[in-house]
């Protein structure tokens, strides 16, 4: 008994061995200046594309898609590759704002530069529908933030003018998502209150790309058997830059592509039992298009899929993971369990949700699941999500706990 114990902990340590080692320098990478938030400025994307393929090489997965790796697709996203600013001067004292902490263009916004007085409102203004160089500001609170929304998408997307500027100041949390389309005038978000008598300073290059090309990556190790197949997943794309703010997405999802990365170099020396794909989606961030394109374009019969296990930010795990669909999968949800025998500190099961990759082919009847984790750095979709202070609590034993799954699934 004694024999077959050490066996066991040999093969579990064989499976984990430095995985969140090399998951940290993997997140390191993804999350460097050079590939500046794997977004749709200074190649970014590309560059994390390029990094990937050249990992799965290594590992021995080999390429699926029509022209190797690179499953490529194209779609419209408003981008900030140039100088963005924003300052403030009351009675010749000037106060120069830091893009990403202290000030944020909404993604639709449109090039814009603009100095001037403010000009307050309230959530009912009216606006006139000729405006000069007028400057609006509101402040944001609890009580006026449903209003507030409503404000800024008429005045961005309802407003017959252009080049005009709506200031919003919100102290909250900010969470920033791409857009795909571009306005013809500018919303500005704020942190620090404006006095009367403040003249205001800004500008931004936005520039629309009608056609952005980016690619998913798709990836095969064989199985024992092909009557069935298992896929996993994760998005690599994250929001890029707005000027000089990097939203460089440690948690989301540099920490769920080096989770893929350390499956695949698990399968490429060690056999699965059914065909496993490895789908790094792109364009997660700006709606999905990434999965959706991959569902209309799939390289291989998708009602193969037996179960696809998807991870989105899986950084942390101080607090235990959770597991979407887990109601609608509860035989792998149990099964995730049984195996787990307390190395995760809890394993909360979610209902549906359309929040990460796994959604759409959920809704084709593909069995999906998706993985994320709990506890630890809280940062989500702003400048503070940049890879650092990842606990990576509970990398090694989810690595391990989806192994052990999928080969009893």
């Amino acid at each position: 008994m004694r024999y077959l114990f050490i066996l066991f902990f040999l093969f579990i340590a064989s499976i984990s061995f430095s995985q969140s080692k090399l998951a940290r320098e993997h997140i390191s990478i993804l999350t460097s200046d050079s590939l500046a938030g794997r977004g749709f400025t200074a190649g970014g994307q590309e560059k994390a594309a390029d990094f990937i393929i050249k990992k799965l090489e290594l590992y021995n997965v080999k390429a699926v898609a029509r022209n190797g790796f690179k499953q490529e697709l194209s779609y419209p996203v408003n981008t900030f590759p140039g100088n963005v600013q924003f300052s403030t001067e009351n009675q010749n004292k000037v106060m120069i704002y830091a893009a990403g902490k202290d000030f944020l263009f909404h993604s639709a916004s449109a090039p814009i530069e603009i100095s001037g007085e403010i000009k307050r409102i309230s959530t009912d203004f009216d606006f006139p529908k000729k405006i000069n160089n007028d400057i609006f500001y509101i402040e944001k609170t609890d009580e006026n933030a449903e209003e507030i929304a409503k404000l800024t998408q008429s005045f961005l997307f309802e407003l017959k003018t252009k080049g005009k500027l709506l200031i919003v100041q919100d102290s909250a949390k900010w969470s920033w998502f791409p857009s795909a389309k571009q306005s013809d005038n500018s919303v500005l978000y704020i942190k620090n209150k404006l006095e009367n008598g403040n003249v205001i300073s800004t500008s931004n290059e936005a520039e629309f790309v009608s056609n952005f090309r980016s690619s998913n990556i798709i990836g095969k190790v064989e199985g024992t058997r092909s009557d069935s197949a298992i896929m996993l997943s994760a998005h690599y794309d994250h929001l890029g830059q707005m000027g000089s703010a990097t939203f460089k997405g440690g948690n989301d999802n540099a920490s769920g592509t080096a989770m893929l990365l350390a499956l695949a170099e698990y399968y490429g020396v060690n056999q699965p039992k059914f065909d496993t794909y490895f789908l790094f989606t792109t364009a997660e961030e700006i709606g999905l298009l990434g999965s959706y394109y991959f569902i209309e374009n799939t390289p291989f019969d998708l009602r193969k899929i037996k179960m696809l296990v998807n991870f989105d930010m899986v950084g942390t795990g101080d607090e235990g993971i959770t597991v979407v669909n887990a109601k609608k999968h509860n035989r792998y949800f149990e099964l995730l369990q049984k195996l787990n025998n307390g190395r995760i500190v809890e394993i909360k099961a979610r209902g549906e949700a359309c929040n990460s990759d796994h959604c759409l082919f959920d809704k084709i009847g593909v069995p999906a699941v998706f993985i994320y984790t709990l506890g630890g750095k809280q940062a989500y979709h702003d400048v503070f999500d940049n890879g650092e202070d990842l606990s990576l609590e509970a990398f090694d034993e989810l690595h391990d706990l989806i192994i052990e799954s999928l080969n009893q699934y």
